[in-house]
């Protein structure tokens, strides 16, 4: 039986060098990152409240800040995935445990 065919040159098999690491497929052509927002506060407090839930049940939340309306709108966010697929089941996840979770996009940079 045939040993099977390296993509890697014999030579650089020889000299040691590692192997490149596989590449993570991300979806073709997707110009966006996805989030799940588990909430939007007034308070600092409420939404550092809120990422602490979610920590005590397995998820790493993070807490972004916007302005909206002359205010501080503190946001309460899974992610950024890569693919919709992958925050769409992080949403069913949060939904399943009876918290409230929006899909959100935003333009990769």
């Amino acid at each position: 039986a045939a040993a099977p065919k390296s993509s890697r040159d014999a030579a650089a098999i020889l000299a040691g060098e590692p192997a490149p690491a596989p590449k993570i497929p991300r979806p073709a052509g997707d110009p966006f990152l996805y989030f799940v927002q588990v909430g939007a506060f007034s308070s600092a407090d409420d939404a550092e409240q809120q990422r602490a839930k979610l920590a005590l049940q397995g998820f790493g939340a993070k807490i972004s800040e916007r302005e909206q309306g002359g205010r501080t709108i503190h946001r309460v966010r899974l992610g950024p995935f890569d693919g919709q697929a992958e925050a769409a089941a992080q949403q069913e996840r949060l939904k399943g445990l009876g918290l409230d979770a929006a899909l959100v996009r935003q333009e990769r940079n």
